[in-house]
């Protein structure tokens, strides 16, 4: 990365972090809000899905990206 912009810790820029402030900061007019909460449709599958998701004995277990 050369572009001589200051960068985070995941190589994001210094306009990009900022951005990304902005967006998460209800006072400010780029406010974009976020979901609360499990975003799926919440039938019995979808739940029974996401949970296994969150099992780590589950062969669907998702760890969380880093």
């Amino acid at each position: 990365m050369s572009s001589g912009q200051p960068t985070g810790g995941h190589g994001e820029s210094k306009s990009d972090l900022e951005n990304k402030g902005a967006q998460c900061n209800p006072n400010n007019p780029s406010f974009q809000g976020h979901q609360t909460g499990y975003p799926g449709t919440g039938t019995k599958s979808d739940l029974n899905n996401h949970s296994d998701q969150l099992n780590s004995n589950n062969e669907r277990f998702q760890p969380a990206k880093k």
